[in-house]
């Protein structure tokens, strides 16, 4: 496998292995990935152990390959108790993202669209059953996260005009 030299990662493979969806498979453990850089990160976390930030505040430490995944972790779950080593100032601590049909808040819209998600919208959005396919276009998902910011888009044409007015106010 070919390697490319980058700013940021000193070596990534130029090629992956793709399946006949033309999603990556994972050439250590045969994992499927529908985009490279998804593939790449499974890659660095999984099988090379590239974990570049640690949070060391968790009974069992949670280990993140980007600064800001980390940083949104420390926001969420160690707000009043900020990481030794982070010398800054945490720029999410602060952010809140409301819902727009309850009083819940969370630190990210993502966060916001899957809470929303999982409960505002069971009246347009089927529930997740791991690894069965989405009724809408026959896409697999192995986490109801992933299926959820899916769901909300594939499934829009069953929400009513209040439901997609609040969701319009997470985007």
């Amino acid at each position: 496998m070919n390697m490319v030299k980058t700013a940021n990662r000193p070596q990534i493979p130029s090629k992956y292995i793709r399946n006949s969806n033309g999603h990556f498979v994972c050439p250590h453990c045969n994992v499927i990935k529908e985009k490279q850089n998804t593939m790449l990160y499974h890659i660095e976390k999984k099988h090379d152990e590239k974990v570049r930030f640690e949070c060391k505040q968790c009974a069992i430490p949670q280990k993140f390959l980007q600064k800001c995944t980390y940083l949104h972790h420390l926001a969420a779950i160690h707000p009043d108790s900020p990481h030794p080593s982070e010398n800054e100032q945490n720029p999410y601590a602060n952010v809140q993202h409301t819902c727009p049909s309850c009083a819940h808040t969370t630190h990210t819209k993502g966060n916001m669209l899957i809470h929303f998600a999982r409960v505002h919208c069971e009246t347009w959005i089927p529930g997740f059953v791991k690894n069965e396919a989405c009724k809408g276009c026959s896409k697999t998902y192995a986490s109801s996260t992933a299926y959820l910011h899916h769901a909300v888009q594939c499934f829009k044409n069953s929400a009513t005009l209040d439901q997609l007015k609040m969701l319009s106010r997470i985007k």
